[in-house]
């Protein structure tokens, strides 16, 4: 019977090294190029008269979130922190960070304008 207890406790540690690789994987630091956008127009600014910037400004001051849009992915996700990107609305940029795990929201570790 130690033969099988010794294959379970084998089984379950190599279970458990996968999800923690998949984890780190999951939670690697990325690089995108994206637009700095607000989460009620997301890919598209939709106040008729105004620049990108302005409408981003205006609705945030309406309520929305500032947000990225990646053309690449073509996804918009939300910021964990509005203050490192809040002089960047509506502008592109270039962000690096981490994707949260159920890939809705940006944790942002440096962004620069493009």
């Amino acid at each position: 019977m130690r033969p099988v207890r010794n294959v379970a406790v084998v089984f379950s540690l190599v279970l458990l090294l996968v999800g923690a690789a998949a984890l780190a994987a999951a939670q690697q630091e990325q690089t995108w190029e994206a637009h700095v956008t607000d989460d009620m127009c997301a890919k598209e600014h939709m106040m008729d008269g105004m620049t990108d910037p302005e409408c981003a400004i205006a609705c945030v001051e309406m309520g929305a979130a500032l947000a990225l849009f990646v053309e690449a992915d073509d996804a918009v996700y939300a910021v964990d922190d509005q203050e490192k990107v809040t002089e960047f609305a509506g502008q592109d940029v270039t962000v690096t960070g981490v994707l949260s795990e159920d890939k809705t929201t940006v944790t942002v570790h440096s962004i620069e304008a493009r």
